[in-house]
């Protein structure tokens, strides 16, 4: 039973927006771009597992997605496993080339079309989601559930290896050993200590203190407003900004036309900036400067709003899983 799905995650659109409005030549671009294509690979090879999660599904078992639970020590985790008798934590990775794992020193090294990478060992990560998993549910008053974890490599083009003369922690493993590693799991910890209510109570109650991840994106890349280039978007070619002409958005690079081309320059501010826009703001963004008609624009998105006149100000409450669906087709 899926209590949680998964979800697009916010920094993953938040990239998406970034690099279409970041010029090129900033100090900052490749590593945006760098960023963004991690993020993007981190995503499809979550999605990519899910094929391999449909065949323990129908068991009465809850699974929960993209889990964020905030507290003293945020944790986050791909996916999180609750069976009656041990909850699963997976880390979902993938990469492709040679992966070298050095558990010693908390490292994971990628070699790949000449380049080599560093990241954190995989096998840390799950370690600390299990810690921070742990002190929840104690809180909670949950501690006699057993917390097992896995880190599944989905792609095929990926060589595992170790470091030296280390052996490759065993809880790393490929996406069709899964159900294989998971039936192990459940002759291991065969007796249940949770029912099936008690379960799913606890599901939602996860479910609810999810709280999903927003970065501030000029603190992490050490942006001003001035780096961020204004504009509606076209969503054929991608060229900021189109014109606005008799009453319509035209991009000047590619003819196209569009009715609604300000709407996701107002997404893209709630992505990159803040949830609310005041008329001189949504000007900026639009690159228009006639007041009357950025306030219409405005009044005919339907988005709520608070003040009168000057101070008036409307919130964006676009909703980062269903309006944001031109970002993961952007180039």
């Amino acid at each position: 039973m899926i209590i949680k799905s998964r979800e697009i995650p916010i920094t993953l659109l938040q990239l998406a927006s970034l690099k279409q409005r970041i010029e090129s030549t900033h100090l900052q671009f490749q590593t945006i771009i760098d960023d963004h294509v991690i993020y993007q690979s981190g995503y499809r090879g979550e999605l990519a597992f899910d094929y391999y999660l449909k065949a323990i599904d129908g068991e009465k078992i809850c699974l929960l997605h993209s889990l964020r639970i905030v507290g003293p020590n945020a944790f986050q985790m791909d996916t999180l496993i609750l069976t009656p008798s041990f909850f699963l934590i997976v880390e979902v990775k993938n990469f492709t080339g040679t992966i070298e794992f050095d558990h010693e020193f908390g490292q994971m090294t990628q070699y790949s079309n000449g380049r080599t990478r560093s990241f954190k060992d995989p096998i840390s990560q799950v370690d600390n989601q299990t810690f921070h998993l742990q002190n929840w549910l104690m809180q909670q008053g949950i501690a006699a559930v057993p917390i097992e974890s896995l880190v599944v490599f989905v792609s095929n083009h990926v060589h595992l290896t170790r470091k030296g003369d280390q052996e490759v922690d065993k809880r790393i493993i490929r996406a069709g050993k899964f159900i294989e590693k998971y039936q192990e799991l459940k002759g291991k910890h065969s007796a249940p200590i949770l029912t099936h209510q008690q379960l799913v109570n606890l599901a939602h109650m996860l479910k609810n203190r999810h709280a999903p991840l927003h970065i501030d994106v000029f603190k992490k890349y050490n942006l001003t407003l001035n780096d961020i280039g204004p504009g509606a978007p076209c969503l054929n070619c991608s060229y900021i900004p189109m014109d606005r002409i008799y009453g319509r958005w035209l991009c000047p690079k590619c003819q196209t036309i569009s009715r609604d081309a300000h709407l996701y320059a107002l997404k893209d501010f709630q992505l990159l900036v803040k949830d609310h826009i005041s008329n001189r703001e949504a000007r900026w963004m639009l690159q228009v400067d006639d007041i009357l008609l950025v306030s219409k624009l405005l009044k005919k998105s339907g988005l709520p709003f608070t003040g009168y006149k000057k101070d008036r100000v409307y919130n964006l409450n676009f909703d980062f899983q269903k309006d944001y669906a031109h970002l993961m087709k952007s180039r």
